[in-house]
């Protein structure tokens, strides 16, 4: 009978301080960008199982199963929970904090790219203090996306069109989120500025946007966010406001990675 060989599981082994090995930590990113870890400021590092170094200075050392392949990656444990990149040899960064426990599984994740547009008459004159795209950023990271681009223009198809084929066509972004303009008021044209650069409708993470945040708020089903490809990049159309945004994006995000590999060619999970 053929032996059928599973896929070793990729997991953190060791959580070392250079004192005592624990069993879990909380990671985030400090006020001035340095690793907090349990509240404390430490180095980070990230290795393959071996015989670890001595530390000099306050630091915390994660010990990889299986190391990693690319240190261009980031290193997703427990799908997202908290990510963290490379930044010279083993010394790593927290790129989006959590908390960390002994075991936790890990995968290597590229870096999506990613462009924030935010639609908005008046947010575009200064006349309001957009908080849309800045939280969209911050969630983004949950799927190991970095923010390369971020503009606001007003309700204008010509503007909101120059901006996507700048992104698409000339950055190569992997995905770009564009919030507000998606509802039946007349100023609102966001649908059509980018149905007419589409090359194809992701019709499910629209329907999926809308029955996902009908239950709470009967209103979402006048909204007409949607989806679609331009070459290799995902756009995504969300409400403009902050709320909105938030529960439209997260209702979907556990899909878009795996778009985004779909569409790129590039999967390095395994």
């Amino acid at each position: 009978m053929q032996n059928v060989l599973k896929a070793t599981k990729k997991r953190l082994i060791r959580i070392y301080d250079g004192e005592r090995d624990l069993t879990a930590v909380s990671l985030r990113k400090g006020s001035l960008g340095e690793n907090m870890v349990d509240g404390m400021a430490r180095r980070l590092f990230a290795t393959s199982p071996m015989p670890l170094f001595s530390l000099c200075e306050p630091s915390l050392i994660l010990v990889l199963s299986h190391g990693v392949s690319d240190k261009g990656n980031l290193i997703s444990f427990s799908n997202g929970e908290v990510i963290v990149k490379f930044l010279d040899e083993d010394e790593v960064e927290v790129f989006k904090g959590g908390f960390l426990n002994l075991s936790a599984e890990y995968e290597e994740w590229f870096p999506i790219s990613l462009g924030i547009l935010t639609v908005s008459d008046r947010a575009s004159r200064g006349e309001l203090v957009d908080t849309s795209g800045p939280s969209l950023e911050e969630l983004a990271l949950s799927i190991g996306a970095v923010c390369k681009e971020y503009e606001i223009v007003p309700d204008s198809v010509d503007e909101i069109q120059n901006i996507i084929r700048k992104w698409s066509d000339e950055k190569s972004l992997d995905l770009v989120l564009v919030t507000g303009g998606t509802g039946i008021s007349r100023r609102d044209v966001t649908p059509e500025a980018i149905m007419l650069l589409s090359d194809k409708i992701v019709y499910g993470i629209g329907e999926c946007m809308r029955w996902s945040t009908a239950v709470k708020n009967p209103m979402s089903i006048l909204s007409r966010g949607l989806a679609v490809t331009r070459e290799k990049t995902l756009i995504l159309a969300l409400p403009g406001s902050e709320r909105g945004a938030r529960e439209c994006f997260s209702a979907v995000s556990p899909a878009l990675r795996h778009a985004v590999e779909v569409l790129t060619g590039r999967h390095v999970r395994h």
